[in-house]
């Protein structure tokens, strides 16, 4: 597939003297520069997974009861908190 990109004369200069460094086409410079930055933000896309809800079951914790703003408000006090 071919693209046309436009980029500012100072970037287009930066890119074809890295190319000739490299030994490439400004062309296939871009390729790379693209297909490096598609493969790490491929690496950071959320994936779905299927669980079941509760992952950890009851049985394990005991019964869980609902917090209320009280409960809240003590767990950040640090009143319980070792010092």
């Amino acid at each position: 597939m071919q693209a046309t990109v436009e980029l500012p004369e100072a970037v287009f200069q930066q890119l074809e003297m890295l190319a000739r460094r490299d030994g490439v086409t400004p062309g296939d410079l871009i390729r790379r520069i693209v297909e490096d930055h598609v493969a790490r933000s491929q690496s950071s896309v959320p994936r779905s997974f299927k669980v079941s809800l509760p992952l950890i079951p009851a049985s394990e914790t005991g019964p869980i009861r609902p917090l209320t703003g009280k409960d809240l408000d003590e767990l950040l006090s640090g009143d319980h908190l070792p010092a």
